[in-house]
Order: structure tokens, then C-alpha cells, then sequence
């Protein structure tokens, strides 16, 4: 069967921006794997009734179920290891380095993008989502989208944890060295989702062309055939 990847849409169907799948995507993409993509919203989770999951991206494929963005990883290593650009994670102690750089770029990382952004993901969010959207983080937040929309605090914390990646990246091109995958994946997500619902830098006002990781993320934008710079941007499509 055509493997299928069940992920998020904004408020046009052309609109794919969540970090998550977009990692799914990539490894696909690495893997040579050519899906179906089917959209959902938030608010309406039937497509997947099929698995005990409540959020994507969900792998529907003949080897069966993947859900979450890492163990879509690990099915497809386990299960196409060969295929494409080969592994995305590697033996036992690379995952075990891996699962640092996933907490690293989801507890730290992740924060100052979505305080750069907020606003304008809750734009490009498709409006039957939005009431869902704004509610569930506004408690997390414990404060208005509003108030924790701050571009000023956002690229204070994204200067800080950006400083081991500059530090790797001025030594190699990608985070898993030569070659981009799991790692690289794994924190490119978080760039292409601002890249998408954006136009603020995560850099600042202007852009260094030789800060090394404004070169990676140049690098992965044009990775497999440039999938990540063709995807549609909010701002190009009218509301």
C-alpha cells in the first residue's frame, strides 16, 4: 500500500505548518518514501479513529502504525533501513544522543519560536480551530496569545539556544555531520514552522549571511529538492 501521513492544515488546505509533521515529511523525504498527505484540523480527529493516537503526525503504511514524529523515525529505520539516504538515527548510542537534541529542541527551543510567532500561527490556523487553539494554550500559558506574543523576549531565548548549535555547525555542515537526518529533522522542524507562518526572522532584523546556522537552515530549506523553501507561506496566500 501507499503509506499515508495524516497531518495538520491551516486555514487553506495548502497551508502545512506544524513542526511535527514536517519532521515526518523529512524523513520520508530521506527515505525516498513517497506518501499520500491528508489533512486534518484540530478539532476534527476522524481521519485517524483508526489508532489510539489524538494528535499527528500518525504513519499508515503495510508495516502498520507510527504515531509521533520520533517513532515515525524509528518505523521507518526499522523497517526501511536501508532505503534512500539510509539511516536517520543509527545504532543504540546514537538514539541515545538523540534523545537529547529532541528534548533540547522541544523544551527549549521550541518556546522562544512560538513566542516569535503566536500571533501569526493563530492567523494561519484554519478558524474552526482557532477558539480550541487559543483556549488550550492560553491556559497553558497562563496568559493571553496577546501578552506572550514578544518578538523582543523570543529572539532573547532563541540567541541563547542557538549558541551550542552555531558552536557544532561551525565544524560541520549539518547536525549529524555530512549529511543531514534525524537530528537535523528534528530541529529544522521548528525553522520551517515559523518559516510558514511568518515573515519575523528568528535572527533579528537583519540576517548574517555567515552566522553558521543561518547556512544550515539555508541548506536544509533546499534539501530534497527544495521541498521546504516550495511549501506555500502564510503571507502568500490571501485570508
Amino acid at each position: 500500500m501507499t503509506p499515508v501521513l495524516y497531518e495538520l492544515r491551516g486555514r487553506d488546505d495548502r497551508l502545512r505548518f506544524s513542526p511535527f509533521c514536517w519532521r515526518a515529511r523529512l524523513a520520508l523525504a530521506h527515505k525516498g518514501i513517497e506518501a499520500e498527505l491528508v489533512p486534518m484540523l484540530f478539532t476534527d480527529k476522524s481521519p485517524i479513529d483508526f489508532c489510539d493516537s489524538t494528535t499527528v503526525p500518525v504513519l499508515k503504511d503495510a508495516h502498520g502504525v507510527a504515531m509521533d514524529s520520533y517513532d515515525i523515525f524509528k518505523h521507518l529505520d526499522a523497517h526501511y533501513p536501508n532505503a534512500g539516504n539510509g539511516p536517520l538515527i543509527g545504532d543504540a548510542q546514537a538514539q541515545a544522543r538523540l534523545n537529547f537534541v529532541k528534548v533540547y529542541a522541544e523544551q527549549v527551543m521550541a518556546v522562544g519560536f512560538f513566542r516569535l510567532v503566536a500571533l501569526d500561527l493563530l492567523a494561519a490556523i484554519h478558524p474552526d480551530d482557532r477558539e480550541y487553539f487559543r483556549s488550550a494554550r492560553e491556559a497553558r500559558f497562563g496568559m493571553s496569545f496577546e501578552e506572550f506574543h514578544n518578538v523582543e523576549i523570543a529572539r532573547g531565548i532563541l540567541d541563547s539556544a542557538f549558541k551550542p548549535l552555531r558552536g557544532l555547525l561551525a565544524n560541520q555542515p549539518f547536525m549529524d555531520g555530512d549529511a543531514p537526518a534525524a537530528a537535523d529533522y528534528l530541529v529544522f522542524g521548528f525553522f520551517i514552522w515559523a518559516h510558514i507562518v511568518s515573515d519575523t526572522s528568528p535572527f533579528g532584523e537583519t540576517e548574517d549571511a555567515g552566522d553558521p546556522l543561518v547556512q544550515w537552515r539555508e541548506r536544509m530549506m533546499d534539501l530534497h529538492d527544495g521541498m521546504a523553501r516550495k511549501a506555500p507561506r502564510a503571507s502568500e496566500i490571501a485570508q
